[in-house]
């Protein structure tokens, strides 16, 4: 090629590039939106599992509460409170508080 073909080629070519890297950071601001918006929605995934997992606590804890648990075994299970004599410990091979 002479100098002139390539003088005269020269304004395209760095027009091309010009454009290519406008596109490159249009692309790249776009996959930046992209992430921040799954990681937004992951953010509110994981706080959606928090509060579920904070709501079935303090269910678990209200359905094993000593008062609850007696209380149920007293009346739907037939089960009577313990008297003295009924419990028996155990340490190691011998009663611990012999009654």
């Amino acid at each position: 090629m002479s100098r002139e073909k390539i003088l005269a080629i020269k304004p395209f070519l760095s027009l091309i590039v010009v454009i290519l890297i406008l596109f490159m950071m249009v692309f790249v601001k776009m996959e930046n939106r992209r992430m921040g918006y799954s990681i937004l929605k992951d953010v509110r995934a994981l706080n959606k599992l928090k509060d579920k997992y904070k709501l079935r606590k303090i269910k678990y804890l209200t359905l094993v509460q000593p008062d609850r648990v007696r209380k149920i075994a007293l009346t739907h299970l037939t089960l009577k409170e313990a008297r003295r004599g009924q419990i028996i410990q155990l340490n190691g091979n011998r009663l611990a508080l012999p009654q």
